[in-house]
């Protein structure tokens, strides 16, 4: 009994490490500080110059670090190139004038400018770095100080890049799949609150420009997450598993279909809350309406919750369909409820799409 307790509590301890993603930081944070030791022990053995400056060898692999094996090495590139136009930058106030407050100025005047170029990326912010070190760091010895500097910094992101793809180079189609299943959440919550608003005929500005927010930030961030999961294929050899690629258009399949349920919802809202039936100046819709239009909306939320098949937002969508066919009154509610039905059929193909194998074949490219 004891022991099936303990088994119990590991187990929940393993899910929530996993929802939570402490697993794949945890694994993160191991490697790095690996990479780190190692290039420190590395970095001993550079002959030249270079020996002198080991310190900076752990830096580089923690540069080269990154989330995906392509970023590392993108983010190294780019630091490593960042890092010689500093030093360039160096040079060049070194020539102007003896170190001192204008050469300070200087160096850090200059290197915010070479650095603002984009294509450097992360590398922009280590040119007015590597200058400000070489010029008061490296002082009397700046030429040996910029050689050990740029040559140990390379051989720390090499180490990093070496290791992050060497040991279980991270894949980051949980995340984002896991992203998706939240934000669909946040949908169906807005979805319910939009059937709550016409029940009671009343609407809250204010909540509805919050709960916009909330969902133009998940959708955001999902967008972000699939973008690295793609990227993570990228000098991955864990990419070329078999599943991989079709796993990584199925996400990207989820994630279009959430942006089109995103904007039909926002549609709907807009047309329902905002200025239609429920709007400050028009009331409440008519029962007639009213009543098929709100079942349709929460089966349509319980189908993006992932409660119900898309048959049953369909059912409910045919119930507001034969309510419409059945008025020969109220025409401004039967405009408004029409175009509500629009966006529900949407929201429901578009969730119909995200699932068929079809779909998945116009996936993100590797």
């Amino acid at each position: 009994m004891q022991f099936e307790h303990i088994a119990g509590v590991g187990t929940r301890v393993w899910r929530w490490s996993r929802s939570s993603g402490t697993q794949p930081r945890l694994l993160h944070a191991a490697k790095a500080a690996v990479a780190a030791a190692l290039a420190w022990v590395v970095a001993r053995y550079v002959p030249g110059v270079a020996s002198d400056y080991p310190y900076y060898a752990p830096l580089g692999a923690v540069v080269a670090m990154q989330t995906t094996v392509f970023a590392g090495l993108r983010s190294g590139i780019q630091t490593l190139v960042g890092i010689a136009l500093g030093i360039a930058v160096a040079a060049f106030t070194m020539w102007v004038g003896d170190p001192g407050v204008l050469a300070v100025a200087l160096a850090v005047g200059v290197g915010v400018l070479v650095g603002g170029f984009r294509i450097l990326g992360e590398g922009s912010s280590w040119v007015s770095t590597a200058a400000l070190f070489v010029l008061l760091v490296g002082g009397a010895h700046a030429e040996g100080y910029s050689l050990g500097y740029l040559v140990q910094m390379a051989v720390g992101v090499v180490v990093g890049l070496l290791v992050n793809f060497l040991v279980f180079p991270p894949l980051r189609f949980w995340d984002a799949e896991r992203r998706i299943d939240q934000v669909n959440s946040v949908l169906a919550e807005h979805l319910d609150g939009l059937a709550d608003v016409l029940e009671q005929g009343e609407r809250d500005e204010r909540a509805w420009d919050r709960a916009q927010d909330r969902l133009d930030r998940a959708i955001a961030d999902v967008r972000s997450r699939v973008s690295i999961a793609q990227e993570s294929r990228r000098i991955n050899p864990r990419g070329a598993l078999r599943g991989s690629r079709a796993r990584l258009q199925h996400d990207g399949s989820r994630f279009r279909a959430l942006e089109r349920v995103a904007w039909y919802t926002t549609d709907l809202t807009e047309l329902v809350a905002r200025s239609g039936p429920v709007s400050s100046n028009l009331g409440r819709p008519d029962e007639a309406f009213t009543a098929p239009l709100t079942t349709a909306i929460r089966q349509v939320a319980a189908m993006v919750r992932g409660d119900h098949p898309p048959e049953e937002g369909d059912r409910a969508i045919s119930e507001l369909e034969r309510a419409l066919d059945a008025s020969r009154e109220h025409p401004s509610d039967v405009a408004v409820t029409s175009s509500a039905l629009v966006s529900l059929r949407g929201i429901v193909e578009s969730e119909r799409r995200a699932t068929q194998d079809v779909d998945t074949e116009t996936g993100p490219s590797a």
